[in-house]
C-alpha cells in the first residue's frame, strides 16, 4: 500500500497550498505557534476548512514546553480542563466531519517522581510516564472523532538512559495508548528527529502491528523521507503508512512550501 503525507499548518491560510500539492492530511494548529510545536487554534480557524475533502485532525494542546525547563505535556488540572472543553467547542461547531476522518490530537504525561525510577540504581534519571487517566478522559471527549497521541510519546521513550530500559518504556507506553484507545500515535522514536530513531521506529511498528496507525514525524524532508521509508520498508505491507512534515523551508515563516510538498510526494511513490 501507499505512504501519505500528513502536513501541520499554522492557520488556515496554509492549508489550501497543502492540499493542492498533495497532502493526504492536514493536522490544524494555531497561527504563530509553529516555534512552540502547535497549539490549540480557533473554532473560526476550522471554519474555514469545512470544505475540505481531506481529513483534519485539530491540535490540543494548551500551551508550549514550560519556560522552566520542566518536562513538557504535564498539565495542571485547570490545562486539562481547558483542553476537554476545546475539545467539546470543536465537535459543537459542527464544523467537523467524523465520516472525513476528523479527529483530535493531543498527550499528556505524569511528572517524574521518585517511583518512576527504571532500573536499581537511584541515581539514574527518572522518567515520566503517559498519563493514562487524563488520556482516557480526554479520548472518551474526543469520540466518535479519532485521537492521535502527541510526540509526548517520544519524551518518555528518549529520556531511557540505555537500550534496554528505552525498550520497556516504550513497549508499556504503546501498550497503555492502545488501551485506552487511541487510534493514532505520531512519533520520531524518541528525542530528535526519525533519521536519528529509525532503528527504535521500525521496532515501534512491528510491535502496534494493527493495533494503532503509527505517523512518522520529526525532521521529515524531501531530503530524508526516501531513506526512512526503505529502512522501514514502508509501502510494501497492506497498510498505508504515513509521514508527517511541516514542509517549510524557510526559517521563521509557518506557511508550506508547495514545491517541498511535490518533493516529498516524489519520493513516497
Amino acid at each position: 500500500m501507499s505512504t501519505r503525507l500528513e502536513i501541520p499548518v499554522f492557520g488556515a491560510a496554509s492549508a489550501a497550498t497543502a492540499i493542492l500539492a498533495g497532502a493526504s492530511r492536514i493536522e490544524l494548529n494555531a497561527e504563530g505557534s509553529y516555534a512552540d510545536g502547535g497549539l490549540t487554534p480557533r473554532i473560526k480557524d476550522i471554519a474555514q476548512l469545512e470544505s475540505l475533502v481531506v481529513p483534519v485532525r485539530v491540535m490540543i494542546r494548551p500551551r508550549g514546553p514550560p519556560s522552566s525547563g520542566g518536562l513538557d505535556f504535564v498539565y495542571s488540572r485547570a490545562e486539562l480542563d481547558t483542553m476537554e472543553q476545546a475539545i467539546r467547542d470543536f465537535k459543537a461547531s459542527g464544523m467537523m466531519s467524523e465520516p472525513r476522518g476528523d479527529g483530535f490530537v493531543f498527550g499528556v504525561l505524569n511528572a517524574p517522581n521518585a517511583q518512576a525510577v527504571v532500573g536499581t540504581d537511584a541515581s539514574r534519571s527518572r522518567h515520566a510516564a503517559i498519563d493514562v487517566d487524563s488520556c482516557r478522559r480526554l479520548v472518551n471527549a474526543a469520540r466518535p472523532f479519532k485521537a492521535v497521541f502527541h510526540r509526548a510519546f517520544d519524551e518518555v521513550v528518549g529520556r531511557a538512559y540505555d537500550a534496554d530500559t528505552r525498550a520497556l518504556l516504550w513497549e508499556s507506553g504503546l501498550g497503555d495508548l492502545i488501551a485506552v484507545g487511541f487510534d493514532g500515535i505520531l512519533t520520531s522514536g524518541g528525542l530528535g528527529n526519525a533519521l536519528e530513531n529509525v532503528e527504535t521506529l521500525d521496532r515501534i511498528f512491528r510491535k502496534a502491528g494493527d493495533g494503532v496507525e503509527v505517523i512518522i514525524g520529526g525532521g521529515i524532508r524531501s531530503t530524508n523521507v526516501g531513506h526512512i521509508r526503505r529502512t522501514l520498508g514502508l509501502g510494501s505491507g497492506t497498510t498505508t503508512s504515513w509521514m508527517h512534515s511541516s514542509c517549510i523551508t524557510v526559517s521563521g515563516s509557518e506557511q508550506v512550501d508547495g514545491n517541498e510538498v511535490k518533493r516529498i510526494l516524489e519520493e513516497l511513490r
